[in-house]
């Protein structure tokens, strides 16, 4: 994955209070719920409980500070309405062929090779995002390419269950006696001794980051 200020390292499980957000990453509190009124930060986030000071409401950390990075980065070029329509769940419903995901420059001859598509169908918006994960997955030390390739087909045959309903937000690959394993699970994952726990990957800011790959694209 990307290299990201200290900052914005953080643990998968931990929430973060809206106050802590405001103070993190320096936005105001108009332009925050702004942002939540578009719905650039989904209303499902929010979390009210009771504090010492009252009721404070809080937000899954690692979503809302990676899906704030990607609001201000993108601002530097676009108006909100445009990230509004990038990152919203129907920012890409077509399919494409062969020769468009070869022309992709975030898709590399490597992974496309490895990727059991049927180009003769074309492609839909799971398998380009079955593609970008395997980008990520393709640069860690020591992965073969035939683990890489059992990783597509298993991301392939699964992703059709990744619809909204699915709470599954985060996958990792595994390596234990020489074979490779995909899981997808909610929160942390928790492995023996003897299993390698190569990489985890959120889903959710995947899905931001391939939506604003094919708006891109589109221009």
């Amino acid at each position: 994955m990307e290299k990201r200020d200290e900052k914005y390292e953080y643990d998968d499980a931990e929430e973060i209070s809206k106050k802590d957000i405001l103070t993190l990453t320096g936005i105001s509190y108009g332009q925050f719920y702004r942002w939540k009124r578009m719905g650039l930060i989904p209303e499902g986030w929010f979390r009210h409980r009771a504090s010492f000071t009252g009721q404070e409401t809080y937000l899954p950390r690692r979503r809302v500070l990676e899906r704030i990075e990607r609001i201000m980065s993108l601002r530097e070029r676009y108006s909100l309405d445009d990230i509004v329509a990038m990152l919203s769940p129907d920012a890409a419903l077509r399919r494409f062929t062969h020769e468009e995901l070869q022309a992709m420059p975030w898709i590399t001859p490597a992974s496309l090779a490895l990727f059991p598509g049927d180009a003769a169908n074309g492609y839909d918006f799971n398998d380009l995002l079955c593609l970008l994960l395997l980008e990520k997955l393709r640069v860690l030390p020591g992965i073969t390419s035939a683990q890489l390739r059992l990783a597509g087909e298993t991301l392939r045959a699964k992703f059709t269950e990744l619809g909204s309903t699915c709470k599954e937000r985060h996958l990792s690959l595994l390596m234990k006696d020489g074979t490779s394993l995909v899981i997808l699970h909610d929160g942390s994952c928790l492995v023996d001794q003897a299993t390698n726990l190569y990489q985890t990957l959120d889903l959710n800011s995947l899905l931001d980051e391939l939506k604003v790959h094919l708006r891109l694209m589109a221009e």
